[in-house]
């Protein structure tokens, strides 16, 4: 990530939901707060029975062959989140069976060996980051867990910063208990921005391939989360606006265009995160696309975005979308 000097970003919450011919101003509900007491650094987040964001940086690795191999091809716009979604399988998985050790950057033609076999079930818990020092402020919410068609599990939530400080590399792991309180499984992921601001959220989603059997209850603990600092200087101020959301068959569809909000600096990479939630605020899906740009976006232009996201159980009642900027360095 090119380190120059700019504006810090600006997140922008702000949709519009088309629904049974309605039109409605949706406002993002923060999740239900558990009532249960959670375990000491942990945060305790019981929803009904989701989507990886960028994982941590993967070891140097030699790529993995699948017993039955899937190569998939880059194309424009995609990102390593929409690809394990499209093939039911997780980020991390994909990093480790290609050698890729920056998700954040794909080439548009590369092509990625997909894992499909017992490689995939492996823990993700190996190559966690070590705890910050001192632990930055964060509250989870929306946190949820949705079995999928292939028996695997998504849980999906959010993070919002409670810090007075933009923090980065934040990372979450969510751990899987039984009705007794054992310990059943647990995989971590870092949140889909790579900056929240004071008062901002990200979402995050982890995918358990082999969960265990039963009804089990998600805890969710702050791995790692560090001040931005210096970093927020590589930042352009984006919002998003002529917002429109709406059901295409069985996903979701958002539109509307980034907007570079600076009056100094261009953003030579701008991304778009949609988050959607059902009726209590639980977190349904997400999904992170960068934005086509012929060139730079130069301060108070705009540049148009449209994507499809999957969801879980009943159509959205409402979505948040964040846009992020990068400072281009032409």
């Amino acid at each position: 990530m090119t380190k120059a000097n700019a504006s810090i970003l600006c997140i922008l919450l702000a949709a519009v939901l088309t629904a049974c011919g309605t039109v409605l101003t949706p406002q993002p509900t923060p999740g239900p707060t558990s009532t249960a007491t959670p375990l000491p650094g942990e945060t305790l987040a019981i929803g009904p029975a989701g989507t990886a964001p960028a994982l941590p940086l993967a070891d140097t690795a030699t790529p993995t062959v699948s017993p039955t191999p899937i190569v998939y091809v880059v194309q424009s716009g995609d990102t390593l989140l929409g690809i394990a979604m499209e093939y039911g399988v997780s980020v991390e998985a994909i990093q480790r069976a290609n050698g890729i050790e920056n998700p954040q950057f794909l080439r548009v033609g590369q092509e990625l060996l997909i894992p499909t076999g017992e490689e995939e079930k492996e823990s993700s818990s190996g190559g966690l980051l070590l705890p910050t020092p001192t632990p930055i402020p964060f509250d989870v919410q929306g946190v949820a867990c949705y079995e999928t068609p292939a028996s695997s599990l998504w849980c999906l939530g959010e993070v919002v910063n409670t810090a007075p400080a933009p923090v980065t590399n934040v990372q979450m792991l969510v751990t899987l208990f039984d009705s007794d309180g054992q310990r059943m499984a647990e995989a971590d992921t870092f949140v889909a921005a790579d900056l929240i601001p004071p008062g901002d959220r990200a979402p995050f989603g982890v995918l358990f391939v082999d969960p265990p059997p039963g009804q089990t209850v998600p805890r969710v603990t702050t791995l790692r989360g560090e001040v931005a600092g210096e970093l927020t200087a590589s930042y352009v101020s984006m919002s998003a606006v002529e917002i429109e959301g709406k059901l295409s068959g069985p996903q979701f569809e958002v539109s509307g265009k980034a907007q570079n909000d600076s009056t100094e600096r261009s953003a030579g990479r701008v991304s778009v995160t949609v988050t959607t939630y059902d009726a209590n605020g639980f977190v349904t899906g997400f999904r992170q696309e960068a934005v086509e740009l012929e060139a730079p976006l130069a301060p108070g232009t705009s540049a148009p975005f449209s994507m499809l996201l999957n969801f879980h159980g009943d159509s959205p009642a409402d979505f948040s979308i964040v846009a992020i900027g990068l400072a281009s360095t032409e």
